[in-house]
């Protein structure tokens, strides 16, 4: 493994249970080329470090504002942040947060192979996440790489946005696919800024060369729950190798983080939980498709 290979990440989550089977630790990698309405994690879409400022910390002390002519800040909403970080070091009250860090694939592993003893015992590993793990393929091969050498149990959650080439490479070390399919076909390019097509090539390979793929669906009232969405993910549900389907209602944890990041926050009032009775009768269409491979349709 090329020590010189470094990535990005904005955090690692221990002792998690839903991104895979058995408990696991996620790395949650920065940089994503979709733009979901939704998105409840804006903080990790840019590629290059980013400040988040939460006023309730702020002191208002001035100390961020008497750096060098050369650098600017979050709090100065006429310059752009560098990302430099000198202004998270001066705050006093913790308002200025650097997210995001670069980091090396011997790092990162070091951290994760602390739970071993949890992920064989329970039949989990670990899970690159994001942001989108193939916009980052070189580090994400070198971590899957390092986490076979391991014997550990590997789990790729994508958009499936990228190239063919690093599906491909990513493949090969991948034990498990949770791949997201977020919208019906011809709403993507509105929804998530992407072209479906792709996507749904990308899905196809996997399935050609026997990929374990669960179909992660996150369902948001007001905005992707469309029955042309539930025709879609049964016509999804027959391909080789798909064997479940996490059906993942709508949650607003990322109000309040758009204006943190500095982005604009989505009309929230526009999206809403799906109710019980509609996962419910979704859970009902899907299942039976899934039944004969020994599988089921699951709400996250």
């Amino acid at each position: 493994m090329a020590n010189k290979i470094t990535g990005r990440i904005f955090s690692i989550q221990r002792y998690c249970t839903g991104d895979g089977p058995g408990i696991r630790s996620t790395v949650f990698m920065q940089g994503c080329p979709l733009h979901c309405k939704w998105c409840h994690n804006p903080e990790s879409r840019s590629f290059e470090p980013l400040v988040s400022f939460r006023g309730k910390n702020c002191l208002a002390c001035g100390k961020c504002k008497k750096l060098s002519p050369g650098y600017s800040c979050r709090r100065d909403p006429e310059k752009k942040c560098s990302g430099c970080g000198i202004c998270v070091k001066e705050c006093p009250g913790a308002a200025l947060t650097l997210q995001g860090k670069s980091v090396t694939p011997e790092e990162v592993m070091e951290v994760l192979l602390r739970d071993r003893f949890y992920y064989e015992e329970t039949g989990g590993g670990i899970t690159l996440s994001g942001g989108e793990p193939c916009a980052q393929a070189e580090f994400a091969y070198a971590l899957l790489e390092a986490a076979k050498e391991a014997r550990l149990h590997t789990a790729v959650e994508s958009s499936g946005a990228a190239e063919r080439t690093v599906i491909s490479k990513l493949a090969a070390k991948c034990d498990l696919w949770l791949f997201d399919i977020k919208a019906a076909p011809e709403r993507y390019p509105e929804l998530t800024g992407t072209d479906y097509l792709a996507v749904r090539e990308n899905l196809q390979y996997l399935s050609d060369n026997g990929a374990k793929i669960i179909l992660h669906v996150p369902l948001v009232q007001g905005c992707n729950l469309e029955l042309v969405l539930l025709e879609e993910l049964k016509k999804l549900s027959l391909l080789p190798g798909v064997f479940d389907i996490e059906l993942l209602p709508y949650h607003d944890m990322g109000r309040g983080k758009y204006t943190m990041c500095g982005l604009p926050e989505p009309e929230w009032e526009n999206f809403s939980i799906p109710s019980g009775e509609i996962l419910k009768q979704w859970k009902k269409d899907l299942i039976p498709l899934l039944s004969g491979k020994n599988s089921r349709a699951t709400m996250g």
